[in-house]
């Protein structure tokens, strides 16, 4: 988590996120009303990528994972949401059955990936697989709720559906304990919860209110993750050097015992909601 022997350094910290509430605003703004100057970048973007990436030197399995994941993110996720949204409304109504497919799809296969995070060996990584599985059965009720058919588009606003907002708080706290495992070591997606629910709001207001704050996740997470992950990628260096100050980090067992119980609850609260979800369907009259 950008540590070194002395704890993590402040100054560095600061200077990251300041840069990435940057970028994160600009790209929230060009998304709600300059999503063609966005779809741009983001092709560019990853045309850059793929040319840095075939012209290495020599390949290992993370600077492959690393450009997969990029892949996924660039073109293959934010693109493909952005792109639909440039499509006339009649093309738009004819299409968006396989777009729905295809985004259904990428969110639980997202999801279920990450049941397969490494554990770090830690208790909170290996309960986390369990809480995340529990999420994901209970998205899957949610989709179902709505045959399936979970996203529409609205003047270019892409909207999903099927991730009520008791959902999403709990999605979050799982996702703050897994962000704390060793396997993410930058500590610059300490910002990715706070963003994706700030971006939420804001796409809510920008939009006119004039969906369920809820629908508005799905976007606002891809942006979020999106623009973390190329930020983490390719950092904006300080243009001075980095002497602290420094404040220490907690030791694994004790990351355990702060998320653990989080863990628990979002467990027990999401086991909840699948059985309410289950006792509703069969009080359903045939």
């Amino acid at each position: 988590m950008m540590l070194n022997g002395q704890g993590a350094d402040l100054s560095l910290l600061i200077w990251n996120s300041s840069i990435s509430i940057l970028v994160f605003s600009l790209v929230c703004y060009l998304a709600t009303f300059r999503q063609t100057v966005l779809f741009t970048l983001v092709i560019t973007l990853s045309l850059l990528v793929t040319i840095q990436f075939s012209f290495q030197p020599s390949f290992d399995s993370i600077s492959i994972m690393g450009f997969s994941k990029l892949m996924l993110l660039l073109p293959l996720g934010l693109g493909v949401i952005l792109g639909f949204g440039l499509f006339s409304e009649s093309i738009q109504k004819r299409h968006l059955p396989l777009f729905t497919r295809y985004i259904n799809f990428a969110v639980l296969a997202n999801i279920f990936a990450m049941m397969f995070s490494p554990s770090g060996d830690t208790y909170r990584g290996v309960f986390s697989r369990f809480t995340c599985f529990t999420l994901l059965i209970w998205l899957v009720q949610e989709m179902a709720k709505v045959n399936f058919q979970t996203t529409h588009m609205d003047s270019k606003m892409f909207l999903f559906r099927s991730s009520p907002l008791h959902w999403i708080y709990c999605h979050a706290a799982y996702r703050m304990a897994l962000l704390s495992l060793p396997t993410f070591a930058s500590i610059r997606f300490i910002l990715l919860e706070p963003f994706s629910l700030i971006a939420m709001v804001a796409l809510y207001h920008w939009h006119n209110k004039r969906y369920p704050l809820y629908y508005y996740f799905g976007f606002a997470d891809t942006i979020a993750v999106t623009t973390l992950t190329v930020l983490a990628r390719y950092p904006v260096l300080p243009p001075f050097p980095s002497k602290g100050p420094y404040f220490p980090n907690l030791q694994e067992y004790q990351w355990d015992m702060v998320f653990l119980p989080i863990q628990f609850l979002v467990t027990g609260f999401a086991l909840w909601a699948i059985f309410q979800n289950l006792s509703v369907k069969r009080s359903i009259p045939i």
